[in-house]
């Protein structure tokens, strides 16, 4: 297995466009074996991110049609997944049945995962180039008592908009857990944070269940097997996180986590002339210290070509949202 170690990549998505494609260039350019699992719709407000359902989050009717995409997502994976027979499986819930949470969504794959190797979690705005895969798998090939692999992230607010921040908002401590050794019969546990078990770790943390406690992570930060930030980040293993550069995609988190406003105030932000602001001026969600300024000035441009922001209105110097 050291000599081939395949890597199952594991993407949930709903109205994923236009980051689909990135991925699958990215994918296909790769030395070794690889299968990317996408888990496509809609899912309820339940297990993990029910706690959504306290601040007004709701699965909105606009964001699907019967459980499904609304932007082309799924009409582009479909094509991706004939175009690479083999490589690519999308798994769905029949139409017009939402999944049980995203959790359901996680494990929905892992069945089809039958060999050992690496599995990587990359979140639909979530980008990594061709090299940093390879770099990413190299270090688990170098050190086969690593289990898994934390990162940080340029956290894009923005379509030129960054957090600048190195381990506040957008990169705190539990974040990004995305690579795991994996083996047939792992399952997850959890989803937020992402808690990979094994068999045995997965029948230990049952009795946590039936005293009411939430799983314990496998690989918390700090832990020995795992690769930590630092460590990653000095291989050069920092994503692109394109997590507010849509209004889609805003609009889709004030209604799923009821950010109550979020696409105004990100209009607002985009409107922002004197820089860096302050998010939490404007994302009242945010509590932590995180400055924002002009991407481009830190050298930094987004892997794949976005719209201005719509409506923006006025210039104005104020801040924004996350």
């Amino acid at each position: 297995m050291a000599a081939t170690l395949p890597v199952h990549f594991l993407t949930i998505v709903l109205n994923g466009e236009p980051f689909l494609r990135h991925h699958v260039a990215a994918f296909e350019a790769l030395p070794f074996p690889w299968h990317w699992h996408v888990v496509e719709g809609a899912a309820t407000l339940t297990h993990d991110t029910a706690w959504s359902l306290a601040t007004g989050g709701r699965v909105d009717d606009a964001q699907h049609r019967g459980g499904r995409s609304v932007d082309g997502t799924e009409e582009a994976l479909d094509a991706i997944a004939r175009a690479h027979p083999g490589r690519v499986t999308v798994h769905r819930k029949p139409r017009g049945t939402l999944w049980d949470g995203k959790l359901e969504m996680v494990n929905a794959p892992l069945r089809a995962m039958r060999a050992p190797g690496l599995l990587w979690a990359v979140d639909v705005d979530e980008l990594w180039t061709t090299e940093q895969l390879v770099r990413g798998r190299a270090l688990f090939l170098a050190h086969p008592d690593r289990r898994a692999a934390y990162y940080r992230c340029h956290y894009f607010v923005g379509p030129d908009l960054v957090v600048t921040t190195r381990d506040g908002y957008g990169n705190g401590p539990w974040e990004w857990l995305r690579t795991w050794r994996y083996r047939p019969g792992d399952r997850w546990l959890a989803h937020e944070p992402p808690i990979l078990a094994t068999r045995l770790e997965a029948f230990r943390q049952l009795r946590r269940r039936w005293r009411g406690r939430r799983p314990k992570p496998t690989v918390p930060p700090g832990d020995p097997r795992a690769f930590s930030r630092d460590e990653t980040e000095r291989e050069g293993l920092v994503f692109q996180h394109l997590a507010y550069v849509l209004e889609a995609q805003v609009r889709f988190k004030e209604s799923y986590y009821g950010y109550a406003g979020a696409l105004d105030r990100w209009r607002a932000l985009q409107a922002v002339t004197t820089l860096p602001v302050a998010l939490r001026d404007v994302f009242p969600w945010v509590v932590e210290d995180a400055p924002v300024d002009r991407a481009s000035s830190r050298g930094l441009v987004p892997l794949v070509p976005l719209p201005a922001p719509r409506d923006a209105g006025p210039r104005v110097g104020t801040r924004g949202p996350a």
